[in-house]
């Protein structure tokens, strides 16, 4: 009896300790969330796969130069959640779009926040958040 309840209870802690990096997750301390981008941009590809969904996106400025943008959001779960198919977006879709920054500057950003949204052009707006 006392040998199975320390087998029992070797083989729970052993379970804790090996679970634990199941339930981690990487934060979005890489993103300024005090000072969300709005762009208007144009989807180059929307990538609708787990973990993350990824919207690529190309900015042309004043001045008629590009930026290529890469935006992850939430999973393909959560944004059917918020009423997204893989058909939201698709390549030439002119889209205004808000999310977090980079804090270092490169031109990627998180989309999935409370602040996360696209606008498409006939005025329907995609949320990106948790539900």
């Amino acid at each position: 009896m006392k040998c199975t309840l320390v087998n029992s209870f070797a083989l729970i802690a052993a379970l804790l300790t090996l679970s634990g990096p199941v339930f981690a997750h990487h934060g979005v301390s890489a993103y300024d969330d005090k000072n969300p981008v709005t762009l208007k941009a144009t989807v180059t590809e929307f990538v609708w796969a787990n973990p993350h969904t990824q919207i690529f996106l190309d900015v042309t400025d004043d001045k008629g130069n590009v930026a290529h943008w890469g935006i992850e959001s939430q999973s393909p779960a959560v944004l059917t959640r918020n009423g997204w198919t893989r058909h939201s977006l698709n390549p030439g879709d002119h889209i205004t779009i808000t999310f977090l920054p980079a804090k270092n500057g490169a031109l990627v950003g998180f989309s999935g926040t409370t602040q996360g949204k696209v606008v498409l052009p006939d005025g329907r707006i995609l949320t990106m958040q948790l539900r």
